[in-house]
């Protein structure tokens, strides 16, 4: 069974920041970017429990391919993964989730 997925907008702009770099780098690599993390997203939902706790409640998911990580927490009680952020390992993370 699968979890609700919320993704916050900081995540969404996370993305949208990251796609925008890596397609100017090489067309269809954001593209590529983007299906890697929905492929996590699919998977985190599914399976929450398989990533562990990082950061107090906060459990990290790395991307296949590139250097990103998805950061959530996981509402066991109702079901429910809340995607915070999507950084880039080298971005500081203290504050930021």
């Amino acid at each position: 069974m699968s979890c609700r997925l919320v993704v916050a907008s900081r995540a969404e702009a996370d993305l949208r920041e990251g796609f925008v770099w890596y397609e100017k780098r090489l067309p269809g690599l954001g593209h590529d970017f983007i299906r890697r993390v929905e492929a996590k997203l699919e998977r985190l939902a599914r399976s929450p429990q398989h990533f562990r706790l990082r950061s107090g409640p906060y459990r990290l998911a790395a991307v296949e391919r590139f250097p990103y990580a998805i950061y959530f927490i996981w509402d066991e009680a109702n079901a429910a993964v809340a995607v915070r952020r999507v950084l880039h390992f080298k971005q500081d993370r203290s504050g930021r989730i």
